[in-house]
């Protein structure tokens, strides 16, 4: 009889904690529905475009200062959400989606017709403080990116002023500035299938993102100034980083259903959350990635 006791309680006990494991509650959902709307975001990036605006001053004589702010806004439908990867470990989600497009109204105002175009993106998110200043970096890339491909396209305003006294430098100021409008940009390589994809993380775990435009696609923008040889693809870098330095505080992080089947899977994501876990792909302009 007492052995029969012990039994039922040590199978009592086991199917209470099995039940407790089989709720995993909301922080798993919300990741990926973060993901899911990151997904979204790009989508608007990309195809409709942004208005990106930057500034920077690197004079020899004054705090160093470089700041990028963009915006974008559109009604967005039919994305579809391909498949979510979920690193449990770390609580980040990644999520595949693709979009057939048709008539766009980019961020000119302009209307342009795609047929039998598709394009692919990504979206991340997450819930847990500890992974989102990976996060954090690459968005800060996506808008380094941003700037960079503007700049590229459109040029950038520099304005210098210097003095000298008694052969001695007493004032340096070298600004820039610029504010333009993009639309058309993508990242190569998106799946982390790739050895060599176009976003990721450095062995510093600084992120960096790779955008490329047709220029052809965008011409009007360009408003026939400038001509390109070759595949009249453009191909820019940006970077980004988990901490700033220069304020003295290294220490400090900075703080849709679519109708269709989206497939889930578990996997480690290779997001570098600290010391330890740091990022092993990179992108050197071509150059093969470390394996």
């Amino acid at each position: 009889m007492k052995r029969i006791f012990i039994l039922v309680a040590l199978t009592t006990a086991l199917a209470l904690l099995l039940a407790a494991g089989a709720y995993a509650g909301n922080k798993q959902l919300m990741t990926i529905k973060m993901a899911k709307q990151d997904l979204k975001r790009n989508f608007v990036e990309s195809v409709v475009g942004f208005k990106v605006k930057s500034s920077g001053e690197f004079g020899l004589t004054e705090d160093a200062a470089y700041k990028v702010d963009s915006k974008a806004e559109a009604v967005i439908k039919g994305v579809i959400v391909d498949e979510c990867i979920y690193d449990e470990a770390k609580d980040v989600a990644l999520c595949y989606g693709h979009m057939d497009l048709g008539d766009i109204q980019n961020v000119l105002g302009q209307y342009i017709r795609y047929k039998g175009v598709t394009l692919k993106n990504i979206g991340l998110g997450s819930m847990t403080e500890s992974s989102r200043p990976a996060l954090q970096a690459l968005r800060a890339a996506m808008l380094n990116a941003y700037d960079e491909m503007a700049t590229t396209l459109v040029g950038e305003k520099i304005t210098s002023r210097s003095s000298a006294e008694n052969f001695v430098l007493s004032k340096d100021t070298n600004r820039s500035s610029m504010c333009a409008a993009v639309y058309g940009a993508y990242i190569p390589q998106q799946s982390i299938k790739f050895g060599k994809k176009g976003w990721g993380w450095d062995e510093q775990g600084n992120a960096y993102v790779i955008l490329q435009l047709d220029v052809e696609k965008v011409k009007d923008l360009l408003g026939g100034n400038m001509k390109y040889k070759g595949q009249n693809i453009i191909e820019v870098m940006g970077q980004g980083s988990m901490k700033d330095d220069l304020k003295g505080d290294s220490d400090t992080q900075p703080s849709g259903p679519t109708g269709a089947k989206t497939k889930m899977t578990s996997g480690n994501l290779g997001i570098p959350t600290g010391a330890e876990d740091k990022g092993k792909d990179e992108y050197k302009g071509g150059a093969e990635a470390k394996k």
